[in-house]
């Protein structure tokens, strides 16, 4: 049996921690056992370990690189790992990389995003840094993915990607979980005080300045009030978003339901999703959504490869007047009513997905 050590997990179930859970969750256990190496807490360790999948907690590499370097260390000392996987949107961890190369496994570096999300500071510094371990890292890399054309562009250099192969994988779901479904439209749009009339709209993710979530509420001004949008995820700009909401005269149509395990059933209620985000990879959340059958509007600089629906719409995300314009020219009947998988995202399933990502493990197996 192969193991792979994942590394990368995400504290959310969504985004990359949704990618992490799809993989490892329709591995084929017979033949490669998951472990997680976790840094800071996640909630996706309740779901881990129903999945017997082991967990490998270390120091986290901001908090102190010795310290993590030692744990990391130990982990490998312990036992044998075929393959690591590392998830992440920077070069700033080689040590992982050089680790993983001195005990014998094959590396993994997979890019989920086209840039380092947090403050200009943040960016600059991480640039600064990889400087000095880009070289290192490509030294210890052995097979480049990443979740779409422009993240494989972004995160590789031109010159690596024409000397080597970089993997496109376009993020998958479990589409079973996210199909439509009535009775949980009508359950949802009652727990939420939706009329029949009014236009339920919905945002899935972490609550961070990347996701752009406030551009939403500034659209709310500009709209009648039978538009209701529920906030899903939680994050660093939670109460900042709820003191705005006070502030702009929208509580009683704007609701944050914090982080939930019911995705699919909350997506069936809604009449729309957006997604403002000033970055991505390949969103997951959009094509949960539009299994679900539901129109989108994504930010103009979110990868167009995630548009599958014909109603997938883009705006501006730094103009609130476009997002309010576009949500409007929305039709009710662009909404997919039919509990089934919509023919346009049967490709994004995760049985596809993870035996391409298999079939390429395979080739470096060694």
């Amino acid at each position: 049996m192969k193991k792979i050590l994942v590394v990368g997990m995400s504290r959310t179930v969504a985004g990359v921690g949704a990618v992490i859970l799809n993989v490892v969750s329709n591995l084929d256990r017979t033949k490669y056992e998951p472990v997680v190496l976790m840094t800071y807490e996640s909630e996706s360790r309740k779901t881990l370990e129903q999945m017997h999948v082991r967990i490998e907690k270390v120091t986290p590499f901001g908090e102190s690189r010795r310290r993590y370097r030692r744990d990391v260390e130990k982990v490998f000392q312990k036992e044998h790992f075929d393959y690591v996987w590392i998830n992440n949107t920077s070069k700033v961890n080689v040590d992982i990389f050089k680790i993983a190369k001195k005990y014998g496994a094959v590396t993994i570096a997979h890019s989920h995003g086209e840039s380092v999300e947090g403050p200009l500071y943040k960016r600059i510094a991480f640039r600064l840094i990889e400087l000095f371990t880009t070289p290192v890292f490509y030294r210890n890399l052995d097979i480049a993915m990443a979740c779409s054309e422009s993240s494989a562009n972004y995160f590789y250099s031109k010159k690596y990607r024409k000397t080597h192969r970089v993997y496109v994988m376009p993020n998958s779901i479990d589409v079973q979980k996210f199909v439509f479904d009535k009775e949980a439209r009508e359950s949802v749009r009652q727990e939420f005080c939706w009329s029949g009339q009014d236009t339920g709209m919905i945002f899935v993710g972490r609550l961070t300045q990347v996701k752009n979530p406030v551009l939403l509420l500034k659209a709310m001004r500009r709209l009648p009030d039978r538009y209701k949008l529920l906030f899903v995820g939680s994050g660093e700009l939670q109460e900042d978003l709820e003191q705005k909401t006070r502030e702009y005269g929208l509580k009683e149509r704007v609701t944050f339901a914090g982080s939930r395990r019911d995705v699919g059933r909350l997506l069936s209620g809604a009449d729309l999703f957006l997604l403002p985000s000033f970055h991505e990879g390949l969103p997951v959340s959009a094509l949960e959504a539009q299994t679900n059958g539901l129109p989108c509007i994504l930010s103009d600089t979110v990868t167009r490869e995630c548009m599958l629906l014909p109603s997938c719409r883009m705006a501006a995300c730094d103009r609130e007047d476009a997002w309010a314009e576009t949500i409007a020219a929305v039709s009710p009947q662009e909404r997919l009513l039919r509990e089934e998988v919509p023919t346009e995202v049967k490709g994004a399933d995760n049985a596809e997905y993870v035996a391409k990502f298999v079939k390429i493990l395979e080739q470096y197996a060694k």
